[in-house]
């Protein structure tokens, strides 16, 4: 940890990192919507449902932009736009995935709903842990 940058940026899309999972991702959908569409025999319910679906999966789907910067976080995607101060962070929790960064001193049911979760993607895992670490740390202690 002796090496932390000032500021640290990766982009992660799930879609074009995981190619296997989208293609099975994509059958899978495109199976469903048909099997929609044939049940209900009404494209407007097709593309309702089409909507409903792809608009609950946006995180797989568009590319977020993870920006770490000395007093603040930014995730930023297309029409969506995430910023906090490190100082709203009290806690964080890695897994194989990425980080979940808590406003709760202590583990809560509340933190995945006002947490802010940082993918990894394809970023190299321990400098993203090390700059968290830094962050959290040194804006929690007195």
């Amino acid at each position: 940890m002796a090496d932390v940058p000032t500021t640290l940026s990766w982009t992660v899309h799930p879609l074009v990192e995981n190619r296997r999972k989208s293609v099975l991702l994509g059958l899978f959908l495109a199976l469903l919507l048909f099997g929609i569409y044939w049940g209900f025999q009404s494209v407007s319910v097709a593309l309702l449902s089409a909507i409903f679906l792809l608009g609950s999966l946006y995180k797989y789907f568009l590319p977020f932009h993870h920006q770490c910067e000395a007093d603040k976080l930014i995730i930023t995607s297309c029409c969506y736009r995430l910023e906090r101060s490190w100082k709203t962070f009290r806690s964080f929790y890695v897994d194989a995935n990425g980080v979940l960064l808590s406003p709760f001193v202590r583990p809560t049911r509340l933190e995945n709903f006002r947490g802010v979760y940082v993918r990894f993607g394809k970023h190299t895992p321990e400098k993203v842990i090390d700059f968290i670490t830094s962050k959290v740390q040194s804006e929690s202690s007195p």
